[in-house]
């Protein structure tokens, strides 16, 4: 592909954006913070710039960027910023051809999505994940690493499956919603809802 990409965030989850970017031939050509103990720092090779204020590539002309974060919900909010929002699907992942995919995606190394399935805006199917058939992953969604989600799944928008969690087929995840690490879920999720365990069960926060 050869293209050259702007990557915001300069975190640990950046480090496997910028991995599966280069996996697919793309040259990363900065990356952007806001933490001031980052600038200057070496991410994979590349310099870490502060983002504040916004750089003047935002207003000279658009640019092939990628959002590298993990929080849902600053995902969602950078992605008002006027770019082109690549997806950065790893060569070592397997993505059927039916597979529908949102821009800003990241599919990391040894990702399996089946047919039929979707991935919306802006979604993270992180190492080793795996999504069935006729799956439904919804906007800034994070399907966390080894977490599989069996056939039919509905995953609401800014959702998070947590590492090793199973999602039982046909079962839908609300938007918001959290499943702890290692969780089976035999049952849906209500919108923000938090559960865990095997089988998942409510957690409630005082």
């Amino acid at each position: 592909m050869n293209e050259e990409v702007w990557v915001l965030g300069g975190g640990g989850h950046a480090k496997v954006a910028v991995a599966t970017l280069r996996s697919m031939g793309n040259v990363v050509n900065a990356i952007f913070d806001d933490a001031p103990a980052k600038i200057g720092q070496q991410l994979l090779g590349v310099e870490i710039e502060s983002i504040t204020p916004p750089p003047n590539w935002w207003r000279e002309k658009k640019r092939s960027a990628f959002i590298a974060i993990g929080d849902n919900a600053i995902r969602m909010q950078l992605s008002s910023l006027d770019a082109d929002w690549m997806v950065a699907k790893h060569t070592d992942s397997v993505v059927h051809e039916s597979v529908e995919v949102g821009d800003g995606t990241l599919i990391c190394v040894g990702v399996v999505v089946q047919p039929d399935a979707t991935l919306g805006r802006h979604v993270i199917a992180n190492t080793s994940c795996s999504i069935d058939h006729d799956c439904t992953v919804g906007d800034f969604a994070h399907v966390g690493p080894g977490a599989v989600l069996a056939g039919g799944v509905q995953v609401g928008t800014t959702a998070f499956i947590g590492a090793g969690a199973t999602i039982m087929p046909g079962v839908s995840i609300g938007s918001g919603a959290v499943v702890g690490a290692g969780a089976v879920v035999t049952s849906s999720v209500a919108e923000g809802q938090m559960v865990a365990g095997v089988p998942a069960r409510e957690l409630k926060i005082d």
